[in-house]
Formats: structure tokens, C-alpha cells, sequence
């Protein structure tokens, strides 16, 4: 209850949110199919936006060839007239103001004298008939002269530039029938109406987007960056048109077709992220509480194990304590019988009893002690009387048990006590169990050693160990030296240290062991201590 009331009390600090691996691998995913649908699109558009831009190119295109195809054959048919109207030029003049259109156009007949051309016939703003033209038209006039078709150039003039259309021999041999107009390359506002007003053109009189040979734009904004390039014939020359297109020439819906299908894929990436997160986290939620349930109940079988375990045992230690009571009362009473018989029988052979029978009455007292003392364990094990608690002084309670058991020959015993210790326990119990722990001790040592029996205050207990330096024990001994009628002795039956681990629960004391094979053993018993202002028993 603790764990859900702290999940559900709100947090102010900032929150992580943190994807799972196949939310993150399918977020990638999605956004990457998103972007390469969304490029792949934008590509489809750009390559339909150029074929539209090449086709209104190419239809600009057709139609200034077909007027330029106009004045090759307007400079033929004035050829003929030219050539048929030699006597009269008034023919000649008329046609050619026909053809004329603008104040800034002349029709010259150019006749070559020599290695000069010289003008025979002019109409408009040309040179004077008899003039000679200049060596840059003489030189375009000798192309055309060599050249079927007409042929077309660019001649500077001071400020201004002549477009020059050409076509020798029209007139007769060694003639060049010329049409020339005054133009200016910069952007020409009549350029962006029409039919082609919503595209950016440039027409080079080149067959490359040579800024010398620009003949009419109608943007300030050269060279075209991303136009496309249309070249066309006009009579014997290759002429060039770029063209680009200011506004999306497919429509703007179309234009963001890529952004708007971007838009939607990351939309779906994030939509499906978020339902594969919310699946996984209800997944994982599943798991880890069908892992927990799992965890509790493993956790209920082994506590109810333990439980039954728990119950099997204490109803045998009840069924042996039973048995030992039973078997400890009726042996104490024929062993009272023995002892006493063998104290008449000392007392009445007095001194007048051999050697062998007093060895024989000494051996019949010493084992029938032993049995005397198998039954006081087994009584003690069965009895388990609750502890009668009072302040003990600890220094006297341990020289009383070292006084009721000496050590053997070859053992020494050594004490640290701390001075004034006082515990709260039944005096005849914790002597009991002293004396429990003194004699494993020396049973651990038959060849000799040291016995340790120290004490010291810790908080509100008392520590008292008694450490050998013995044989120590294994493993297995120290997992079974507390169960009842276990012992590795040859004499006993294992019920010592099962009294002594009874006495010091009973107390709600802590008893451990800490042995180490042919190194010693040193057991530990925590109890309670007094407070030192009560009185203390004598």
C-alpha cells in the first residue's frame, strides 16, 4: 500500500519519457519511409515541373522560328524584286516599307565592289545607298554569301546593337539582302505579357548562354539558375532559349504535395509509435505483474512449506520431549536405587575392601553418574521450563560453572570478563548452559589448548563467547549441532547444545558459531542485561 500511495503522489520533478527499443526502431523507421516517400515525391514533381517548363520552352521556341523562318523568306522574295527592279527602285522601296514595321528597322542590297561591299539599294534606318557597310557586316555578309540560308548576327553600333539577318545571292550573284533592327538587351517589360508573361525567358542568338550574344529578357535576374535550355534553328544558325518559371507552372497543390505527404507520414509514424508503445508498456505492465503474483505465490508455497516444516518438527521435538520425560522418570528412580546401593556397599566393606573391589565400585559409580547426567538432560529437555529472569552478576556465574567443571590436564583457561556486568537471566539456566559450552570446549580439546571465555557489553545485551582451540567442525556438524539427539561424541546422546539453544530463545537471546575445521570453535551467546540500579541477589 506503502509502494502505490508513492507512485500516486505527484511528482514535480521534470519526467523522461524513455521509448522502448522496438517503439524507437519503429518510430525510425516510419519518419525514414515518411522522408524517403516524401523525396521521392518532391523528385516526381520537380521532373513534371521540367517537362512542363521544356514544353512551354519548346512552344516559345516553335514560334520565334517560325517567325524568323518569315524573314528568310521576306529577304528572298526582296532579293527577287531587287534583282527584277534594277530600273526601277521605287519597287523595291515599296516592298521593303511592307516588310518594315518599326522606326529603329532598314532593308539593305549590299553588292560586293572589289573587297568591299557597298550599299545599291536602302529603305529605312540603313546606310545610304553608295555607303560602304562596316568590316564586321562585311564579314557576316561574306558567311552569308558562302552559306545556304540566311545567316544572323549581332553588330555593335556606338550605344547601340544591330540584330542582322542576311541571305546572299538573293539579289543576284555577289549580292546580300540584309534586314537589321536596333534592340537593347536589358529586360523588356512587353516581354512579360503574352502568352509566356508567367515564365522568365532569355533569347541568345548562340547556341551556349552567352551573355554578348542576349538578344531580349524579360527578367533582371541573369543567367537563369534552374531553367532549361531549348535550342532551335533559325536559317543557318543555332539560336538558344533558357527558360525558367517563377511560380510552380503544376500548381501550388501539387508543389506541396511532398511537404503534405511528409506531414502525413510522420503523423502515421507517430500515431503507430504510440500504439506500439502503449501495447509494449501494457505488455511489459502484464508481465512484470504476472511475474510479482508468480513471486508471491512461489513466496506463499515456500512460507507455507516452511510452516508445515515447521509444524512436523515441533511435533516430533513434542513427541521426543514426551518420550524423554517418560524415559527420564522412570530411570531416575531405579539409577536413585544403584546410587545408593553402591554407597552402602562402599560403606560396609570399609577398609577391609580389596582393590578390585573398590576399582569395581568405582567404575559402577562413575557410569552410573554418566546415566544420572543422561537423565538430568533428558528431564531439562523435556521440562523446558520458562526462564525465572533476575539480575546476575556475570563474573560470579562463570567462575561458578569453571568451579563445577575444571579443566583437564592440558587445558588452559583464560578469562575477560567485563568488570560489573549484570544480566537479567535465570541463573540456573545460563549456568547451565556455561557449563554446556565449557565442557564441549574441553571435549574439543583431548590432546590439550586454551579455553576462552570472555564477555562485554554491547547496547542493551551482553556477549559472551567461549572460544577452544579444539578439533572445530565441518560443515554439516554446525548445520545440525542444535537438532536434539545429534552428536558426534562417543558417550552422550546429543542433547547439550539443544537445551543450550532452547534456554537462550527462551531468554530472546541469539546464540551463533563460528568454527573452523582443526582450528577451534567459538560460540557466541547474546542475552539481555540488567539495569544496573536494581538490586542484586547475593
Amino acid at each position: 500500500m506503502a509502494e502505490a500511495a508513492d507512485r500516486a503522489r505527484p511528482r514535480h520533478h521534470r519526467v523522461r519519457i524513455r521509448l522502448r527499443l522496438i517503439s524507437a526502431v519503429t518510430l525510425v523507421v516510419l519518419v525514414g519511409t515518411a522522408v524517403v516517400s516524401s523525396l521521392v515525391v518532391r523528385n516526381l514533381i520537380q521532373d513534371q515541373e521540367r517537362v512542363l517548363l521544356q514544353e512551354r520552352a519548346g512552344e516559345a521556341a516553335s514560334v520565334l522560328g517560325s517567325a524568323f523562318a518569315g524573314v528568310q523568306d521576306s529577304l528572298h522574295l526582296l532579293g527577287t524584286i531587287a534583282m527584277a527592279d534594277r530600273g526601277r527602285p521605287s519597287l523595291f522601296a515599296a516592298a521593303a516599307r511592307s516588310v518594315i514595321t518599326a522606326s529603329n528597322e532598314g532593308v539593305l542590297v549590299t553588292a560586293q565592289r572589289g573587297t568591299s561591299m557597298v550599299v545599291t539599294a536602302a529603305v529605312g534606318d540603313a546606310p545610304a545607298a553608295g555607303q560602304v557597310i562596316p568590316a564586321a557586316q562585311q564579314q557576316l555578309g561574306r558567311r552569308a554569301l558562302s552559306t545556304v540560308g540566311a545567316v544572323s548576327g549581332v553588330l555593335p553600333d556606338g550605344p547601340r546593337r544591330w540584330l542582322v539577318f542576311a541571305v546572299g545571292n538573293a539579289a543576284g550573284p555577289g549580292t546580300v539582302v540584309w534586314e537589321r533592327v536596333a534592340y537593347s538587351a536589358a529586360a523588356s517589360a512587353a516581354a512579360s505579357t503574352g502568352p509566356w508573361g508567367d515564365l522568365n525567358l532569355a533569347l541568345y542568338l548562340s547556341s551556349r548562354a552567352d551573355p554578348a550574344a542576349l538578344i531580349v529578357t524579360n527578367t533582371k535576374n541573369l543567367p537563369l539558375a534552374g531553367g532549361v535550355q531549348y535550342p532551335f534553328t533559325v536559317g543557318a544558325d543555332t539560336w538558344l532559349l533558357v527558360a525558367s518559371s517563377p511560380k510552380p507552372l503544376i500548381g501550388t497543390l501539387a508543389q506541396d504535395t511532398p511537404w503534405i505527404s511528409l506531414v502525413r507520414g510522420l503523423l502515421v509514424a507517430a500515431l503507430v509509435t504510440t500504439v506500439v508503445e502503449a501495447q509494449s508498456r501494457r505488455r511489459d505492465y502484464a508481465a512484470a505483474l504476472v511475474e510479482e503474483r508468480t513471486t508471491s505465490l512461489r513466496q506463499a508455497v515456500t512460507d507455507l512449506e516452511q510452516a508445515q516444516a515447521q509444524m512436523v518438527r515441533q511435533e516430533k521435538l513434542a513427541a521426543m520431549g514426551q518420550l524423554a520425560s517418560t524415559v527420564g522418570h522412570e530411570l531416575r528412580n531405579p539409577l536413585a536405587v544403584i546410587i545408593n546401593v553402591l554407597y552402602l556397599l562402599e560403606a560396609t566393606a570399609g577398609a577391609g575392601a580389596s582393590e578390585a573391589m573398590r576399582r569395581h565400585l568405582a567404575t559402577a559409580r562413575r557410569e552410573t553418574s554418566a546415566a544420572a547426567l543422561i537423565v538430568s538432560d533428558l528431564l531439562d529437555y523435556a521440562v523446558g521450563q520458562a526462564p525465572m529472569s533476575a539480575p546476575v552478576p556475570l563474573a560470579d556465574l562463570v567462575a561458578e560453572a569453571l568451579s563445577v567443571v575444571p579443566p583437564p590436564a592440558g587445558v588452559e583457561v583464560v578469562q575477560a570478563i567485563e568488570p560489573g556486568m549484570v544480566i537479567n537471566a535465570d541463573r540456573d539456566q545460563i549456568r547451565q548452559v556455561l557449563l554446556n559450552l565449557i565442557t564441549n570446549g574441553y571435549d574439543s580439546m583431548p590432546d590439550g589448548g586454551v579455553l576462552d571465555v570472555s564477555a562485554r557489553s554491547s547496547g542493551n545485551s551482553a556477549q559472551i563467547t567461549v572460544t577452544d582451540t579444539g578439533m572445530g567442525m565441518d560443515e554439516e556438524t554446525k548445520a545440525r549441532m542444535f537438532t536434539p539427539f545429534y552428536t558426534t561424541k562417543s558417550r552422550g546422546i546429543g542433547l547439550g547444545l539443544a537445551v543450550t539453544k532452547r534456554v537462550i530463545d527462551a531468554h530472546g537471546g541469539t546464540i551463533t558459531v563460528q568454527s573452523t575445521p582443526s582450528a577451534g570453535t567459538a560460540f557466541t551467546v547474546t542475552v539481555p542485561t540488567a539495569d544496573t540500579t536494581a538490586s542484586v541477589p547475593p
